[in-house]
């Protein structure tokens, strides 16, 4: 089984799935031990928090305006994907960053 998550960063993004555990308290995580300000949990989930070293609130797509011609367009909550994940945040406090 493969699982796909488009709306978190490539480096957030499952791979593969090796075993499922509901567990009561969020993880370690090697991204999250190594600077859990930079990479938190809610990475690319909300635009209006931006990531210690940049703006989120716009991105670049590729392919879009040619090649030299890319603009910055904003970002959508969820990378566009609020219908389909939204509900999955519900009650969590989207403006944090960690």
């Amino acid at each position: 089984m493969r699982l796909v998550v488009p709306w978190k960063y490539g480096f957030k993004g499952i791979k593969s799935i090796v075993k499922i555990s509901l567990v009561e308290k969020q993880p370690e995580t090697t991204w999250k031990n190594s600077n859990a300000r930079e990479y938190g949990f809610y990475s690319n989930v909300n635009p209006a928090v931006d990531h210690p070293r940049w703006s989120q609130a716009t991105e670049q797509r590729i392919g879009e305006g040619g090649l030299f011609g890319t603009k910055r367009v904003p970002t959508l909550p969820f990378n566009g994907y609020a219908d389909q994940v939204a509900s999955l945040y519900t009650g969590m406090d989207l403006r944090a960053n960690y």
